[in-house]
């Protein structure tokens, strides 16, 4: 039977995505109806705002930044999709040959550049095909962070706007490049930094905690306005905290507190929210590199234990991953894992983005994870295995197309990187 174009339109409005990208590839009649909804309306926004997790959504919104409000949504759930419903295409790693940095201690990734950090203090930029932009010497000491702030921008006519957090010990800089100037803004005695967007929270000497605004000037260059502060007395102190869309969320102690730093109401004193203590099992140490808030609803502790006993000839070392899942009406619930024994090594490195988590480990190895949700969520059951080498796995980044993300990696000696192709709606993969 053969159903008349008017029916079958208001057939598949009222389709949810899932069914949407099965359906485009039942014949090209159903291809071509369904990417004309899509032109004419708001149909894959609807099903972005349906399906994808808030969370998720917001990350993905950020990378697809610039491009059509229409073709913005296809592409967010067409790739959401392709992750969700279907394993993943990761090919092998490849070595980014062109990526010349001596002793990499940190790697940032947006959608038009590459910034690679070194532990003498030196920052190199490439654009996305390997070329190199330009090399400026930060300071003389180990960069630990690279962020890139706002939009980042190369146009037809080599208009640049580079806007990049680069965090040392003591210290971070805001570093701006407009294609022929290069501007440094220093802040001294800081011991921790998150980013999101362009808003910066700051952890000073002294527990001070302030949360800065940057905005481009006229001149060319950054302003950096204090939007909120307070202070954390001893012997309370911050263990972790992470900006994430609108609020700022803080595990001091064992207690998590909230500050929405957007909000119109906001005053730079305002107090934080005190949320629910959470109970640990293992202990807390004050490094973002072994407790970390991923987004605003996850805490992932990372405990090494090693042990000596006067029986045993050796140390016994164990390394355990403790998953706190905040839920909203203020309770949680805990996954325990003990990492040594699903990766004979210890986990140097996390990344997250949309519902892709990747582990990077002391032995070289990326394991990926297809996060459909944390209540479900079992380290064992890892979606791919990446041996990358030999040596740490020390920072990842993502960069993602309408056809792929690109995942950089990269341990102190190397830059690699691994792409994984994302089946499009009407494809036969």
């Amino acid at each position: 039977m053969i159903v008349p174009l008017e029916i079958l339109e208001l057939i598949l409005l009222k389709c949810d995505g899932k069914t949407l990208l099965a359906e485009a590839n039942v014949s090209e009649k159903f291809k071509n109806t369904i990417e004309y909804l899509g032109k004419k309306t708001k149909l894959w926004e609807w099903c972005c705002k349906e399906d994808i997790p808030e969370e998720q959504l917001v990350e993905y919104l950020q990378t697809y930044e610039g491009y059509d409000a229409k073709e913005k949504w296809r592409h967010v759930y067409y790739n959401w999709g392709a992750w969700e419903q279907h394993d993943p295409h990761i090919l092998s790693p490849k070595l980014c040959t062109n990526i010349e940095v001596r002793r990499i201690s940190a790697i940032a990734v947006s959608n038009k550049y590459i910034a690679v950090g070194s532990e003498d203090g030196r920052l190199k930029v490439y654009t996305c095909n390997k070329e190199l932009l330009f090399v400026h010497r930060i300071v003389a000491v180990k960069l630990s962070k690279l962020t890139f702030i706002g939009n980042q921008r190369l146009d037809d006519s080599h208009n640049f706007s580079i806007c990049l957090v680069v965090a040392f010990n003591n210290g971070l800089s805001i570093l701006s490049y407009d294609g022929l100037e290069k501007r440094q803004y220093d802040i001294l005695d800081v011991i921790s930094h998150s980013v999101f967007g362009k808003h910066v929270c700051i952890e000073k000497v002294g527990g001070r905690m302030t949360i800065v605004e940057i905005n481009k000037s006229c001149s060319g260059g950054y302003n950096v306005k204090d939007v909120w502060f307070t202070r954390i007395y001893s012997p309370t102190c911050t263990t972790t905290y992470n900006m994430w869309n609108g609020k700022c969320t803080f595990l001091i102690n064992d207690r998590l507190c909230t500050v929405c730093y957007k909000s119109p109401d906001i005053t730079p004193m305002m107090e934080m929210t005190k949320g629910v203590p959470i109970k640990f099992h293992s202990p807390l140490m004050l490094d973002s590199s072994t407790t970390q808030i991923l987004r605003d609803n996850v805490i992932i502790n990372i405990y090494k234990n090693a042990e000596k006993s006067c029986r045993l000839s050796d140390a016994v070392i164990e390394d355990y991953v403790e998953i706190v899942i905040l839920k909203p009406n203020k309770d949680f619930s805990i996954k325990m894992f003990n990492t040594w024994e699903i990766f004979s090594s210890n986990i140097t490195s996390t990344f997250l983005y949309g519902n892709t988590l990747l582990f990077g480990t002391s032995c070289g190895s990326v394991y990926f994870y297809r996060l459909q949700n944390w209540k479900n969520f079992d380290m064992k059951n890892y979606t791919s295995k990446q041996i990358i080498g030999k040596h740490p796995i020390i920072s990842m980044a993502v960069k993602e197309t309408e056809t792929e993300r690109k995942f950089y990696v990269c341990s102190k000696f190397a830059v690699h990187e691994i792409v994984s192709w994302i089946p499009l709606a009407g494809s036969s993969t």
